[in-house]
């Protein structure tokens, strides 16, 4: 497979899925709460807060804040309060869409801050500050696996049962993944 017919693949695939690409969820009712609607898009509510709650905190913060040790310091330590409205999560009380996204401002000012803090740390070897950064990516990792079983969870508790050739939200798509071999069907042993 040459390297023009490898990216033709790629963007079928991204084609395939472009319902849910921005949306990261299944493309029906029951998950309305969890996505902006602008036009004809959907748009991640946590994905399309989070990430530019920490631009824009890291902008701004440079912008309005001296990076003296005293800063550096205060940012550091205040950053882990603004991750305490991740407790609305296991208390499953960010069903409430205003709570949902007021927890992904907190959540993105916190991480903001921490790589801000990170970065301007100056008696920090550099290796040490790549893995605390790294950190950022593996908490936001768990959060995405948590909050993907909790997708499933509720699809399985659907009249669908997770059964995405059916579902509404999700049939057109599958449909499209199993045409263009994306996925394959699995052969029932006898």
């Amino acid at each position: 497979m040459n390297i023009r017919h490898k990216f033709q693949r790629i963007k079928l695939f991204f084609s395939d899925i472009r319902p849910i690409l921005l949306s990261h969820h299944p493309n029906c009712e029951k998950f309305s709460e969890h996505v902006y609607v602008l036009g004809k898009y959907k748009l991640c509510i946590g994905c399309f807060t989070y990430y530019p709650t920490i631009l824009i905190t890291i902008i701004l913060s440079l912008i309005f804040f001296d990076m003296n040790p005293q800063t550096i310091i205060t940012l550091f330590f205040s950053s882990f309060l603004f991750f305490l409205p991740l407790i609305l999560n296991f208390l499953e009380l960010t069903k409430f869409k205003i709570l949902k996204i007021l927890t992904k401002v907190s959540i993105g000012i916190g991480t903001g801050w921490y790589i801000l803090a990170i970065i301007y740390i100056p008696f920090l070897p550099l290796i040490i500050k790549i893995f605390s950064i790294m950190e950022v990516s593996f908490f936001t990792g768990v959060i995405a696996y948590i909050r993907a079983n909790r997708i499933e969870k509720d699809c399985l508790e659907c009249e669908y049962k997770k059964d995405w050739e059916h579902c509404p939200g999700m049939s057109k798509i599958t449909k499209n993944l199993y045409l263009h071999g994306f996925k394959k069907r699995e052969k029932l042993v006898p």
